[in-house]
């Protein structure tokens, strides 16, 4: 069996019997004549409709890996960052309260500066990661057996 890379077909018409067609292919030097009963190039039109149609759709499914990297990097900022104000949270609260040790507000702060500059990082290194991976590289499509 010989494979031919198709450029293009460069004819089709009715062959010598009614019920055939005749296909010319450009493939390469040397061009290829096939004739085939009308009921297969029927299934061959039916076939590549649906190749074409699987083809087009792989083509033009979007890449979303990078754009899952940056939201789980989010959202992983946001609850490093939640456990972080936890702290914070009771430290206002014990100073609403008025027990508060008048010391004890440059560890609110600290902390406070912490979740912040935690999430900032978290959300930088999604965008890095994400830069870096670049567009997936899409197999072609695996032929159908037909058995």
């Amino acid at each position: 069996m010989v494979d031919y890379k198709v450029e293009g077909i460069t004819e089709v018409e009715i062959a010598d019997e009614p019920s055939s067609v005749r296909l010319e292919f450009a493939a390469g030097r040397e061009p290829v004549v096939l004739t085939i009963d009308w009921r297969l190039a029927s299934q061959l039109i039916d076939r590549l409709a649906i190749v074409n149609h699987e083809i087009r759709h792989a083509l033009s499914t979007p890449d979303t890996r990078a754009q899952r990297i940056r939201t789980v990097c989010h959202r992983t900022g946001i609850g490093l960052a939640a456990l972080i104000l936890l702290p914070v949270l009771y430290g206002l609260w014990v100073w609403v309260v008025g027990e508060l040790d008048p010391g004890a507000w440059h560890l609110i702060v600290l902390l406070l500066a912490a979740a912040v500059l935690t999430y900032g990082a978290i959300w930088f290194l999604g965008w890095v990661v994400a830069a870096f991976i670049g567009t997936r590289e899409r197999p072609p499509p695996e032929p159908q057996s037909t058995g």
